[in-house]
């Protein structure tokens, strides 16, 4: 069921069961002794002598148990109540028919019958019974019943409630996660907006440079500004529809019976990056394992490497260089760079003045580097 788990109806019932199994027994046994006891002690009570033969045992005993069973109403409880009386030697006191057989018996021949029934002894029986029908059983299985539903409408209860609050912080994410895709979508807009603009101001550029030779020199500058601007647009078009496919695609993953398309940025991320990288460092050389290594990073950490990847690309003397690594019987030397506290960047300097970075890392993936490394000192071409 949504909001009422199976097992906990499969236990109530069982438990029901169980319970009423055990009680209706259990009140029988507890019943039946208990009255035998009291029966015991209200057995001969009369005003009369019984040893004097003023009363006869049996007509005794036949009116005090006829008035205990008129006296307790939760005798009534139960189908049926079988009450004997006998005596140690197995004769039967009570119920026995009514007989007059004394009825003008000398009081010594009474007194006498007495003795012999006291002499003897007496002990009660009392067998109850209860039948599916009987107010004990029906009582017990309307009490149960109560628990059990009663247990039942409080796990609904709390079931509902917790279902209610999913239901709740679900919307609210799905609302945040849909204003984020709106946001991503302005931006979006405004950056085909730019590149528009940039384009316009491209074709101007080369309609500028085809009529005026004067001025060619300076709109090559230009032109190659706003290509690099425009392929930093681009670039940053790539990112940008990457964030609205990744906020469309969690989205889709709190809606419920949506199927997930599986997208395919890994080759748009290598190329972007790739370009991206060249455009912005033209005095910078990134092999492809370091390219891999940055794309590898988290959103923060790549940050902290760019700016390290600048700082190589404007003025690497000012890099603050963490180690040496000679490999490959002193062949090459790299320097380690370390940024993020556990981020790694290995470069090194080719003739001519020329940086490359070779490797981007992690401290845990430190091992994997200089591996590389190794493999690949002496091999590597100068600039």
């Amino acid at each position: 069921m949504k909001y009422l788990p199976f097992r906990q109806i499969v236990f109530s019932i069982l438990l029901l069961v169980l319970l009423y199994v055990w009680c209706v027994p259990f009140c029988e046994k507890y019943c039946e002794r208990y009255h035998q006891n009291k029966l015991i002690g209200v057995l001969l009570q009369t005003e009369h002598s019984v040893l004097d033969g003023g009363v006869d045992v049996k007509h005794l005993v036949r009116e005090n148990i006829s008035r205990y069973v008129e006296g307790h109403p939760s005798l009534t409880l139960f189908s049926g109540v079988n009450i004997k009386v006998l005596t140690n030697s197995g004769e039967l006191v009570y119920p026995v028919p009514e007989t007059h057989a004394f009825p003008f018996a000398p009081q010594q021949q009474v007194a006498l019958e007495n003795y012999r029934l006291l002499e003897s002894g007496l002990s009660v029986v009392v067998t109850l019974y209860t039948q599916p029908n009987s107010p004990l059983s029906v009582g017990a299985l309307w009490l149960f019943s109560s628990l059990a539903l009663g247990g039942l409408y409080l796990v609904y209860r709390r079931q509902v409630a917790h279902v209610s609050e999913e239901r709740r912080e679900r919307a609210l994410t799905i609302a945040s996660l849909t204003d984020g895709e709106k946001i991503a979508e302005v931006e979006l807009e405004a950056l085909n907006q730019r590149q528009e603009t940039l384009l316009q101001n491209l074709d101007e550029a080369r309609k500028g440079l085809v009529e005026s030779n004067e001025s060619q020199n300076d709109l090559l500058g230009e032109i190659e500004f706003l290509e690099a601007m425009l392929e930093e647009n681009e670039a940053q078009l790539l990112v940008q529809k990457a964030e609205i496919e990744m906020l469309t695609k969690r989205v889709s993953d709190h809606l419920p019976l949506k199927k997930k398309k599986p997208g395919k940025r890994k080759n748009r991320e290598n190329d972007c990056a790739s370009r991206r990288l060249k455009v912005l460092y033209k005095d910078l050389r990134v092999h492809d394992r370091a390219l891999k290594g940055f794309l590898e990073l988290e959103e923060g950490m790549r940050l902290k490497c760019e700016e390290v990847i600048h700082q190589l690309n404007g003025d690497p003397d000012r890099v603050t260089v963490k180690r040496k690594v000679f490999v490959g019987k002193g062949i090459d030397t790299f320097f380690e760079v370390e940024f993020a506290y556990k981020g790694r960047i290995y470069f090194t300097r080719h003739s001519g003045g020329v940086v490359e970075v070779v490797a981007i890392g992690t401290k845990n993936s430190q091992a994997a580097e200089l591996g590389f490394l190794h493999r690949i000192s002496g091999e590597m071409k100068p600039a």
